[in-house]
């Protein structure tokens, strides 16, 4: 499946965790959230929503005792409805408490495992092209990633087949300090028709 568009609608209080940060957000049931190929860029405080609907894309059947749901989440794929299950096969959340990116190994070795998987004809080194990766970096842990982090997490889930990329909540301070490494990948992303959720504090 190749997504072009998803909406996502539902209502609760979602305990919200990151590296950085942990908030007790809330889903409005009035708020629907469309998201297309690109760079979705959503502006608010940490406790105002946006973060939980990039944590309930992409964390939800890892930690669902971090979500209380009154109903049932309504999610629409390229105007088909599907079960957010079936969303997390292809959304990841770009933090280190993401499984994908807690492993131990070298980033290398999880690219490969992940292009092996999806029988993909690409290679390992290329995707460390593809993403412009520190060759001495990409033979470390994700952990030894440094500033390129979210580079190397992209690469990570792009070799896994993940379109979706949901950040966790930055502050303006902390995404203006990412600049040229952050703002690199979503314009990399937008080229290779993922979507990038990114939820930004005002500053």
């Amino acid at each position: 499946m190749i997504i072009q568009e998803i909406k996502i609608q539902n209502e609760g209080y979602v305990d919200c965790k990151s590296a950085f940060y942990t908030a007790k957000d809330i889903l409005q049931s009035d708020k629907n959230y469309v998201f297309s190929n690109g760079k979705n860029l959503m502006t608010g405080e940490i406790d105002s929503g946006i973060w939980a609907v990039s944590y309930l894309l992409s964390m939800y059947k890892h930690r669902p005792k971090d979500f209380v749901l009154y109903e049932k989440t309504n999610v629409s794929v390229n105007g088909k409805t599907i079960a957010l299950d079936e969303v997390a096969e292809y959304s990841c959340y770009m933090d280190s408490i993401y499984p994908l990116f807690s492993s131990r190994k070298t980033v290398r070795n999880i690219v490969a495992q992940g292009l092996k998987k999806n029988k993909s004809e690409r290679t390992a080194e290329e995707i460390r092209e593809l993403f412009e990766l520190d060759s001495e970096r990409f033979e470390r842990p994700l952990t030894g990633a440094g500033n390129e982090r979210f580079r190397v997490m992209a690469a990570i889930g792009y070799s896994h087949n993940k379109q979706i990329f949901c950040f966790p909540w930055l502050s303006k301070i902390r995404f203006d300090g990412y600049h040229d490494n952050l703002t690199w990948l979503l314009d990399k992303l937008e080229t290779l028709n993922m979507i990038a959720i990114v939820p930004v504090g005002l500053g």
